[in-house]
């Protein structure tokens, strides 16, 4: 029998939930605990950084990063998985999400709890207070790279329902864009565009998708904040201007005194993202002043473009 244990604790984890320590799901995910086969689809989504206009330059040397998306799913459980330096998030973060119960089951950098129906939004954006949402756009055609409809027939809902707790939607609304079960090809929130790139049929025991606490990942690192490009790519991105008196090279220091996460953008190239009250130094720009913003991850302007010095110090926020 299923047990259900207190309220799902915030978003994000603060004071002594932040202890990295594992915490019992909402409810337990027993149900589960065999070794009988259940059919799982594993699909890889390709997730591009969509640098909004106001950030473009007329010529950019590098591309945003990319992550991917790598979700295991059956008909009444996922699992998903934040993969690569795309994501403003923990690399290698975990969420696991059932038919029957509102929320998800996560796993960071800050240990594994339970985190309650519409705050997987706010998580996502490392919010101190508040609750975060976003519209969502799922996709239902494949342009040239269609599959075919055979092949994409599978336990969709659950992909429209990570889309909704992710988005701060309600499930039954975002789970209709989803019907016949069908895989979406494609979604699209705040600056986040995904598309599918594979789809493997596979059987596993149905313990293997629990959507508890049991069998956690291996250990998540947390950083306050991390870049998304490393230094040999930054070192391509040209300031607007260069210091009339060569400079050493140092850090560009940045201070976000907002309260959410902020993905800072240089020269038009997304290139680190901090969290809410912390600061993180970033290496790798050459000397010069550089035309730089911020977004919250959802996509909300927290920055306009301005000129920065660096080396040098930038706060955002008061």
């Amino acid at each position: 029998m299923e047990r259900v244990r207190p309220a799902a604790t915030p978003g994000r984890a603060t004071g002594e939930e932040a202890d990295g320590r594992v915490r019992a799901a909402v409810m337990d995910d027993e149900v589960q605990d065999s070794a009988d086969p259940v059919h799982v689809r594993r699909l890889v989504y390709r997730v591009s950084f969509i640098v909004p206009p106001a950030f473009r330059e007329r010529k950019r040397p590098l591309s945003p990063p990319v992550g991917e998306l790598h979700v295991d799913v059956s008909e009444r459980r996922l699992r998903a998985r934040f993969v690569g330096p795309g994501w403003p998030v923990d690399e290698g973060a975990e969420l696991r999400l059932r038919a029957d119960v509102p929320g998800v089951y996560l796993f960071d950098g800050e240990g594994g709890r339970s985190v309650g129906g519409g705050q997987l939004a706010s998580w996502f954006e490392g919010r101190t207070d508040g609750r975060s949402k976003s519209r969502v756009r799922v996709r239902r055609e494949f342009a040239a790279r269609r599959r075919s409809l055979e092949e994409r027939q599978g336990p969709g809902e659950r992909v429209c329902s990570l889309l909704a707790e992710w988005t701060n939607q309600d499930r039954t609304e975002i789970e209709r864009r989803c019907r016949g079960g069908e895989i979406p090809p494609g979604f699209r929130f705040g600056p986040w565009s995904a598309e599918l790139t594979a789809i493997v049929p596979m059987e596993l025991p149905r313990y293997a998708m629990r959507a508890d606490e049991v069998d956690p990942p291996e250990p998540i690192e947390h950083l306050p904040g991390r870049p998304m490009l490393d230094a040999s790519a930054l070192a391509q991105l040209s300031p607007h201007r260069v210091p009339a008196t060569p400079l050493e090279p140092g850090p560009l220091t940045v201070h976000n005194r907002t309260d959410t996460r902020v993905v800072l953008l240089a020269q038009g190239v997304p290139i680190a993202w901090v969290d809410a009250g912390q600061t993180a130094a970033i290496e790798g720009l050459s000397p010069g002043r550089y035309r730089i913003g911020a977004l919250r991850p959802l996509g909300i302007l927290r920055m306009a473009p301005k000129l920065i010095e660096v080396p040098g110090e930038l706060r955002i926020g008061r």
